[in-house]
């Protein structure tokens, strides 16, 4: 199964959140809701095929 792992960080490089999943959907649902508080965000997304 392919699985991506996303971290999260505000724009001072502060870390708000990291999981897996393989379902970009999810993804994008979670990271947004972060959004919403801190709109300057990097997301890092790197395989996690452990």
């Amino acid at each position: 199964m392919d699985l991506i792992r996303y971290r999260v960080e505000d724009a001072d490089g502060t870390f708000l959140d990291e999981f897996t999943t393989n379902a970009p959907d999810f993804a994008e649902e979670r990271i947004g809701r972060i959004r919403k508080y801190r709109p300057d965000l990097t997301v890092t997304e790197t395989p996690d095929n452990d």
